[in-house]
């Protein structure tokens, strides 16, 4: 793809700081980084986003961007964000699919802040019945596609607990992150 910026940094067009590379991979060193140490990692194909990614591929990404995470720690981190955005309305700016390794610092900069939503009981009920309905086709789908030979264990409806036994309540915090 002649003009997405990641396609040119992956062809040695654009010169960048790799950290990381394989025959399916590149991690740079983010050009704007929130911290010192901040990752970019990328496929080296171009797809926009994870569903373009077979499960296969998938998996290897992950444990990558798990090992360039662990690295991030032992470069001094006191920890991490693995920050994924997936279209335009969830802050994708990259036709490229992107994964930040942010390294995290006791009272660094970087924010991910939000106003909190206020639901009722019942919004909550009916937006779990409808996600879950929505996540478990979609699990077993997937699960379909990786070895349609093979029968895979079914997902679990989640337990629904009685009223009276509630496990936590989340207090909404303004000007935090998560």
């Amino acid at each position: 793809m002649e003009q997405c910026l990641f396609c040119n940094i992956v062809a040695g067009k654009i010169p960048s700081y790799k950290v990381y590379e394989d025959n399916l991979f590149l991690a740079i060193l983010d050009i704007n980084p929130a911290n010192p140490g901040h990752i970019v990692l990328m496929p080296k194909a171009h797809m926009s986003s994870i569903m373009e990614m077979s499960e296969q591929v998938l998996a290897r990404f992950s444990i990558i961007a798990r090992s360039l995470s662990l690295a991030v720690l032992e470069f001094g981190a006191e920890g991490v964000n693995i920050l994924y955005s997936m279209g335009e309305a969830a802050g994708q700016r990259s036709p490229h699919m992107l994964v930040h390794i942010i390294p995290r610092y006791k009272n660094d900069k970087v924010r991910f802040i939000w106003e909190p939503q206020k639901f009722t009981e019942d919004q909550f009920k009916e937006y779990q019945q409808k996600m879950v309905s929505l996540i478990y086709k979609n699990v077993q789908k997937m699960q379909q596609q990786v070895q349609p030979q093979q029968p895979q264990p079914q997902p679990q409806q989640p337990r629904e607990e009685p009223e009276e036994k509630k496990i936590y309540h989340l207090e909404p915090r303004r000007g935090g992150y998560w």
